[in-house]
């Protein structure tokens, strides 16, 4: 098998750098600053919800291959 693909998380890169490229060119009005800074804390933290649902299925089946789970399995 081959590595994952990107696709699922693109949305959240593109989040995050067009907050980045907001916040850069929107400095001017602290609202829209303010806006920029809240986006990207909330795609970092959609991201780490999704690294720690990783870390905890791969606690509880002993690994992170995706053919090892099974979501049916109680």
């Amino acid at each position: 098998m081959g590595h994952p693909t990107p696709i699922p998380y693109l949305h959240l890169h593109l989040a995050f750098i067009i907050s980045i490229t907001g916040l850069s060119l929107h400095q001017t009005h602290l609202i829209s600053t303010l806006l920029c800074l809240e986006s990207i804390i909330l795609s970092l933290y959609i991201a780490g919800i999704g690294l720690s649902l990783l870390v905890a299925s791969s606690r509880t089946h002993g690994s992170d291959h995706l053919q090892n789970l099974n979501l049916l399995q109680c």
